[in-house]
């Protein structure tokens, strides 16, 4: 930008100052439209008007609140206020009342004030206070406009008054031409006076010695200001080709004055020639001074190649806005395309890279003019124009100029720069629409424009990199607060890219924009911390809703979205990226499940069973292997839906050339696919809390809801059997098909169990509340099944076998066989209570159902199938967190039923007797929590003890060994026989083959003495002993006994954690609609308040003890939140029971 005030160094001006110029003529025009009568300037202000349409309107609407009939500036007080620069209003309003003095004041033209007008004119743009070459410069093109609308003659005779022009014969010369005099020597710049007689400057020297450098500055803006305010006049619209010749002679000396005045030359050279209508002036304009004065420089320079490598930046603007002007026909070089010709861009590559040192906000007139070279006005936008020439020079543009120069990405170039970096975004952004011009680029096209070199190096690098290099300083408080010095500038670019791409409402643009983002990394958002990709995926905030209109907008994107993913997935030659997409896939499945009827959370759910647990290379689509009599084919059909995921995986490892997926991604797979299962059944837990029914299956109950969805995967699962697909295996897995048979037909029985409820609730035969209990009991009883059916699905063989995880799927496999046969009949025998064919503890022979299932669930929570794996396994933890979820979902129905028919069957009242809160509280409290409170204490701080204890025995045998002088290699024996000899004095059981040594008494004891005899051992029958191998010998002891007490609290923590989990079974038997029927027996709340109280001062005493011991402070945190529970429970549950008469008695 133009200086405001006088500095004491030269800058390089903006071209962007012209157009603030335009704004106040504007804004002067709409002044003078009040005072001008008849004025013949209409035309040349609407030509304006057309060509800077922004900066009019805004000026426009800051002189809407002038008066008319405000008081008149005097006319020596104008010259003043044009100079302000406090307001643009204020140098209109001057300007304004200038004009009007001089032109149309009572006296008709005051020709005296308007020649002396015109003088201080031009003499103040040379100035450099304030605001004064703006406001002189845009005074002098409405006064020139003006002076042109009262005739020829009157101008001339104002041109008379001047001082330079009395004495000249004025009737033949062109007013564009003394104007021009009288701009040359106002605004003089030269050391010594022009040879050009009359047209060097006044009689008056106007520098006595050299001239200054600010003083030659100022000159020589001046006069380039002048020439705009005469082109911006009208002046040269029709003028002789001679004296646009002149103006463009006294552009070019101006561009090869200065280097840092080529561009605002080229810019005011531009504006010259966009002035002009005639196409032939502007041609001979061109051959006869443009192009040999400013372009082609060597005349006999014939190589196309090497003249395009020598072309500045402002000399390309210059070409390309020639070679877009209409009605012309240009001589060599001109004669040849600039942009589309092959080739070219990358020979221009070095000068449009050389623009960097214009930073931002303002970019190089340049890059305008290549923009509009390429595209073309199309409904208030600007779109690339038709044919592939136009395609290859942006995709030119990006990887010769941006990609290689401004990144350096090129061999052997320059690196990139805060400033190249600042370009290059620049570039990208208004490829991407998120300028100001609103260049609307082909979606193919921007694939290439957001390469990956692009995103990474323009947006990644910057956003997640910090501001300093080498050593960082910190604040004061410790925090490292730097950042990237273009994070600002990327960020505020990033999101108006994204917002205008959110605007478009264009889902195959929106998916282009994805794409790029996630192909330079699946993580953008969390590394950028930013909501990028997920705005350009409509993943709003849960606040937000959406009209019908962008519902299926967004319908439609994430269908594609989920198709890119899967083909991610599928053809991934990594791991990292396969897990990285497979999150990706999960989060909008996460997402989508929180609004029903979630199709795509449906479809990911698919995709990841039918990826996890089947060979999917050879499924085929049921219509496929059918042949039609018909040959017509309906229009309508589709493929199965519950298929569609399985004959996608099909063809896109065809068209990959893959067998299967890797079985790395199946098994993420196969754990998100558990973890979504579970995400949406606590969704379903938080709806349920605002109203009964879900909308995902219809207005049904949430156990249905679930039953149904786990009967539409198991069902699914079927279906791809039956149509090729294989289903993966463990060679090694140790289970029979005759097992997995009666599993499979267990939980077959109890579905038709579940449906026959379902059925009979809807025919609404019967006690409406007992079909709706026994439905919900059954869906339930199903839900828990399936779920455990589905750990028996495996993700196949690894190509690394590993044989301790070969024997955990075993183990796994089996439990699970054993958990669904003990489930069947557990459900059996609710069903038969439920009809009234069977009764409840009648004889000891009859096992209580309620205590079965409790004792089952127990058993579920505390093994890896409902519980804690040890070996970290993430298929089967996620696995085990969906069967609590149906676990809760069982145990539930179990209460509620009872809840519901213990009045109608007094045999559920029977079901909670004492054998069954002896299980409950057990797997609470421990096992031996009847005990005596000191017995309670010492079996929890047993593993606090280990150590002092354990330190006494390894002394006693040590020193008892040191005694007898054993060797050292009979040592394990001798403390092997020694602590069974002494197991019933030792306050400790020691196990024969591990003994526990004191790491703090070992070392001094070994190396008391120094040699050790051995029977013929050694050249003279005596071995020297080495102090060193006493020392590791205890450190080695040292870390066993380390590994076994950290083995034992990593136990004490897995049975912490089993306990936490039982206490759900609890909290929902004392619910608070269990409590307010009552039917609860007395002696099952006051028998299990004790015991509770009990544990509860237990763990307390034992987060006492542990703080000075490093191993056990790993099980605070269970402890705590055991207590936490515990408290509740009393405080909410328990505490909240009201005693009927009964009791009271």
């Amino acid at each position: 930008m133009a200086r405001k005030g006088k500095k004491k160094f030269v800058q390089q001006p903006s071209p962007v100052v012209d157009e603030n110029n335009s704004t106040e003529e504007e804004s002067i025009d709409e002044e003078m439209k009040e005072i001008v009568d008849g004025a013949d300037s209409d035309d040349e202000s609407k030509s304006k008007k057309e060509g800077d349409k922004s900066t009019a309107t805004e000026s426009k609407s800051n002189n809407k609140n002038t008066k008319k009939n405000s008081t008149a500036i005097p006319f020596m007080d104008t010259f003043y206020l044009l100079s302000s620069e406090d307001s643009s209003k204020d140098r209109s309003i001057a300007a304004r009342d200038l004009i009007h003095h001089c032109f149309f004041s009572d006296g008709g033209i005051n020709y005296k004030d308007s020649a002396y007008a015109l003088n201080r004119l031009l003499n103040g743009m040379c100035s450099g206070r304030a605001a004064s070459r703006q406001g002189f410069a845009s005074c002098l093109t409405s006064f020139l406009r003006v002076a042109q609308g009262q005739g020829e003659d009157a101008f001339k005779s104002i041109l008379k008054e001047h001082s330079e022009l009395k004495q000249t014969d004025l009737d033949n010369d062109n007013p564009a031409t003394l104007i021009r005099q009288l701009l040359r020597s106002a605004t003089d710049f030269n050391t010594e006076a022009n040879s050009s007689g009359k047209n060097s400057g006044s009689n008056k020297k106007r520098f006595a010695g050299k001239v200054k450098g600010i003083e030659e500055r100022d000159h020589v803006f001046g006069r380039l200001f002048g020439i705009l305010a005469v082109v911006r006049s009208g002046m040269l619209k029709s003028t002789l080709d001679e004296v646009l010749a002149a103006y463009a002679g006294d552009l070019i000396e101006l561009y090869h004055y200065k280097k840092w005045m080529k561009e605002p030359s080229v810019h005011a050279l531009i504006e010259l020639l966009s002035s002009i209508d005639s196409g032939k002036q502007i041609t001979c304009l061109t051959n006869d001074v443009i192009t040999p004065k400013l372009l082609l420089l060597q005349k006999k320079q014939k190589d196309f190649t090497a003249w395009l490598e020598q072309l500045t930046a402002e000399q390309i603007a210059l070409v390309v806005h020639l070679q877009q002007m209409e009605g012309t026909n240009y001589s060599y070089p001109l004669d040849q395309p600039l942009l589309t010709n092959a080739g070219s861009i990358q020979s221009l590559s070095s000068a449009l890279a050389s623009t960097s040192n214009v930073v931002y906000p303002r970019c190089h007139i340049v890059w305008n003019t290549v923009w509009l070279y390429l595209t073309e006005a199309s409904d208030g936008q600007r779109s690339l124009k038709a044919g592939t020439e136009y395609t290859k020079a942006i995709e030119g543009i990006i990887q010769y100029v941006v990609v290689d120069k401004l990144l350096g990405k090129e061999e052997g170039g320059p690196s990139s720069t805060h400033e190249r970096r600042s370009l290059a975004l620049q570039i990208v952004c208004t490829l991407c629409a998120s300028s100001d011009q609103e260049i609307i680029i082909p979606t193919t096209l921007i694939e290439s424009v957001l390469c990956k070199e692009v995103v990474n190096t323009v947006f990644l690098n910057v956003l997640c990199a910090s501001g300093r290099s080498g050593k960082r300083k910190a604040n004061v408080d410790g925090a490292d607060d730097s950042e990237h010095h273009l994070k600002p500038l990327t960020t505020s670019s990033l999101n108006e890219l994204v917002n205008r791409c959110c605007e478009c409402g264009e889902t195959e643009r929106q998916l282009t924009f994805v794409k790029a983002f996630l192909s330079a990394d699946p993580h953008f958002d969390v590394k950028t911390k930013t909501d990028s990709v997920a705005s350009i995926l409509m993943m709003y905030g849960a606040g937000q809703k959406l009209e019908e209109d962008e519902m299926k907008q967004r319908k439609e994107l994430w269908g594609k979205y989920l198709s890119f993913l899967e083909e991610k997935i599928v053809s991934a030659e990594s791991s990292h990226i396969a897990t990285a997409h497979i999150e990706l896939m999960y989060k909008l499945a996460k997402y989508d499940f929180t609004h029903a009827p979630a199709d795509e959370a449906r479809r990911v759910v698919r995709f990841f069973m039918s990826a996890a647990f089947f060979d999917c290379s050879n499924v085929v689509s049921p219509s496929s292997g059918k042949k039609k009599k018909s040959k017509k084919k309906s229009p309508t059909a589709e493929l199965p839906q519950e298929l569609s995921s399985g004959l996608q995986i099909n063809e896109l490892l065809k068209s990959h050339n893959l067998t299967s997926i890797s079985h790395y991604a199946r098994k993420v797979m196969a754990a998100r696919f558990y973890s979504l299962l579970s995400d949406f059944f606590k969704v379903l837990n938080s709806q349920g809390r605002r109203k009964n029914d879900t909308e995902f299956y219809g207005k049904v109950s949430r156990p249905e809801t679930i039953y149904r969805a786990l009967s539409e995967i198991c069902g699914i699962s079927t279906l791809l059997e039956s149509s090729g697909a294989k289903k993966f295996s463990s060679n090694d897995a140790g289970v029979s098909d005759d097992q997995m048979e009666e599993s499979r037909k267990s939980m077959l029985k109890v579905q038709a169990i579940a449906n026959e409820a379902l059925v009979k609730e809807c025919d609404g035969k019967g006690d409406a509340e007992s079909l709706r209990v026994k439905s919900v009991f059954a869906t339930s009883c199903a839900s828990l099944m399936m779920s455990l059916y589905m750990q028996l699905s495996c993700c196949g063989n690894p190509e690394t076998p590993d044989t301790e995880d070969e024997d955990d799927i075993e183990d796994i496999a089996e439990a699970v066989h054993v958990f669904i046969a003990d489930l069947a009949d557990a459900v059996a025998s609710f069903c038969e209570l439920m009809e009234g064919n069977a009764k409840a503890g009648d004889g000891d022979e009859d096992e209580n159902p309620l205590a079965a299932a409790a004792g089952l669930l127990i058993n579920i929570l505390s093994s890896p199938v409902g519980g804690e794996d040890a070996s970290n396994n993430a298929v089967q933890a996620s696995a085990s967190k969906l069967t609590r979820e149906t676990l809760k979902l069982f145990w539930s129905s179990i209460i509620s039923t009872m809840n519901a028919l213990h009045e109608k069957q007094e045999c559920m009242k029977l079901l909670l007797n004492e054998d069954v809160m002896t299980i409950l509280i057990e797997s609470v409290c421990g096992e031996d929590i009847n005990g005596a409170d000191q017995k309670d204490e010492e079996s929890i701080d047993e593993s606090d003890d280990a150590s002092s204890d354990d330190g006494e025995v390894d002394s006693s045998v040590f020193a008892n060994a040191n005694k007898m002088e054993m060797d050292l290699d009979e040592v394990e024996n001798t403390i092997s026989s020694k602590g069974s000899d002494d197991e019933e004095a030792s306050s400790n059981k020691i196990d024969e083959d591990s003994v526990e040594l004191d790491p703090t008494q070992l070392e001094s004891m070994l190396l008391e003495d120094s040699d050790a005899e051995m029977s013929d051992s050694g050249p003279h029958g005596v071995l020297e002993h080495h102090a060193g191998a006493d020392k590791a010998l205890a450190q080695l002891i040292k870390l066993k006994q380390e590994a076994r007490k950290a083995s034992q609290t990593e136990r004490e923590r897995v049975e912490l954690r089993n306990q936490l989990r039982c206490t759900t079974l609890l909290e929902t038997l004392f619910s608070a609609s269990v409590l307010k029927n009552s039917w609860i027996p007395i002696e099952a709340v006051l028998g299990s308040i004790v015991p509770i109280l009990r544990y509860r001062k237990a763990l307390a005493k034992s987060i006492q003890s542990s703080t000075s011991s490093g191993q056990s402070k790993k099980a605070l945190d269970e402890k705590n939140a055991i207590i936490d529970k515990l408290s509740m429970l009393l405080t909410d549950r328990v505490s909240k029971f009201r005693c009927r008469s009964v009791d009271s008695d």
